[in-house]
This record gives structure tokens, C-alpha cells and sequence, in this order.
């Protein structure tokens, strides 16, 4: 029997995060399924109980460095072969660059964009040679091509987070992998809302089949969750 492929989802306990460890699964993928408080993670359990030995729950903070640092050495020999680091924030609700504090700026490009490409760059060496996939949920509002204005402190954090993953790509370019930067859609989830265009159900499919699809590519792409090519 072939050995079972083996996807991390970090942010897996609700949101798009959740509906790509379902899809992973539905895939035959086994799945590491983080989440900051497992033991509150009662969809994820739920998961683990009806897919036995197929997922492990471990807890994760994105937002704390020496949680970032430390995960990969919880992995022990196990070599993943897809990686999507699934983080983000709105930011403060004014949305403003000329009434954001340092404080603000700070906390979200952590979390939107520094956390999720150290936590990347850590696991380096656990991702399969050759055919591992690293994604971090990124956004079309990340483009600096198409960027009408509006959201611009969100819109930048998710160009820092493309930026620093197009650098992590060039480091890493002897390894054999693949990046992606990855827009999910807009998606009826908490911070999406339910005016949003496209379901969690159809946006996981889509991811899974785009990090399927780019399986030993060797290159960094952004693209959208239907696999169309976005413009940087």
C-alpha cells in the first residue's frame, strides 16, 4: 500500500481552514490540524473521531514566536507533503492608513505576514523534496497590480506576506519545492461575512485541487483558489 500523503494545516478549527482539512481527508490525505486551543476545537475532534489515525489536533499559535520556533521539532521525522499556513486578520476597523498606531500596524503585519513565512522557513526541512507544496493564504487584495484602493493597512499586509514568500521561495530554491501564494476567494466565514461570493465548501475544494494540481511544480505562482494566475 502507497504511504498516505501528509498535509499541516495550520488554523484548521473553523473557516477555510477547517474545510480544507475536510477536503484533505475526502482526498485520503492524513492531516496535522493545528489549532491555538485544541482542547475547544470541537469540530476538529469530531473530525478525528470519524477518520481514525488520520489527524492529529496540536496546538499552535501563530502569534507566538516561540511557538513558531518550536513546532517543527514536535514533527519528529515525519515529512509533510503540502503545508498551507491559513492566518489572517482584518486589522483595526478603521482600515486606515492615517489613523493606524504603531501597535496596530505591527500586530497585523505579525500575524498576516512575518508569523506565517518564519513558521514556513521552520519547517523547511520537513517538507518532501521534490514534491512538498507550501501555500500561505494570501489574497487577490494583496495585489499591488489591481488595488483600487480601500483596506489598504489589510491590502498591505497581504503584499508583505506575498513579498516575503516570493524571498522565502528564492532561499529555498536548491530544496526542489513549491510556493503558493494562494487568494481563497472571498469566503462566508466570520471575518468574510455572509455577503460574501463563495462558499467554504467550494473554496477548500479549490484550494486542495490547486495544491494538488502544483505537486512538483518548483515554483512560486499566486494564484486563486479556481487556479487562475494573479497578477503580483
Amino acid at each position: 500500500m502507497a504511504e498516505s500523503r501528509l498535509a499541516l494545516v495550520v488554523g484548521a478549527n473553523r473557516g477555510i481552514g477547517l474545510g480544507v482539512t475536510k477536503e484533505f481527508l475526502a482526498h485520503g490525505w492524513d492531516v496535522i490540524a493545528t489549532a491555538r486551543q485544541p482542547d475547544k476545537a470541537a469540530a476538529l475532534h469530531a473530525l478525528a473521531a470519524s477518520h481514525p489515525g488520520r489527524v492529529s489536533i496540536p496546538r499552535l499559535d501563530i502569534n507566538n514566536p516561540a511557538d513558531l520556533d518550536g513546532f517543527a521539532g514536535t514533527l519528529g521525522g515525519k515529512m509533510l507533503d503540502a503545508v498551507l499556513v491559513n492566518a489572517g486578520v482584518s486589522g483595526p476597523d478603521h482600515r486606515s492608513a492615517s489613523k493606524a498606531t504603531a501597535e496596530e500596524t505591527g500586530a497585523l503585519m505579525f500575524t498576516n505576514a512575518i508569523a506565517p513565512v518564519r513558521l514556513a522557513r521552520s519547517l523547511a526541512d520537513h517538507v518532501r523534496p521534490g514534491s512538498g507544496v507550501v501555500a500561505f493564504t494570501s489574497s487577490v487584495m494583496g495585489s499591488v497590480a489591481v488595488n483600487p484602493g480601500g483596506h489598504e493597512l489589510y491590502r498591505a499586509s497581504k503584499a508583505a506576506l506575498n513579498s516575503l514568500a516570493r524571498g522565502l521561495w528564492g532561499e529555498l530554491s536548491g530544496r526542489n519545492l513549491t510556493l503558493v501564494s494562494l487568494h481563497p476567494g472571498w469566503v462566508r466565514t466570520d471575518m468574510g461575512g455572509q455577503a460574501a461570493a463563495v462558499s467554504v465548501e467550494d473554496s477548500a475544494a479549490g484550494v486542495v485541487a490547486v495544491l494538488e494540481a502544483q505537486t512538483g511544480a518548483h515554483q512560486h505562482r499566486f494564484l486563486s483558489y479556481t487556479g487562475e494566475e494573479l497578477p503580483w
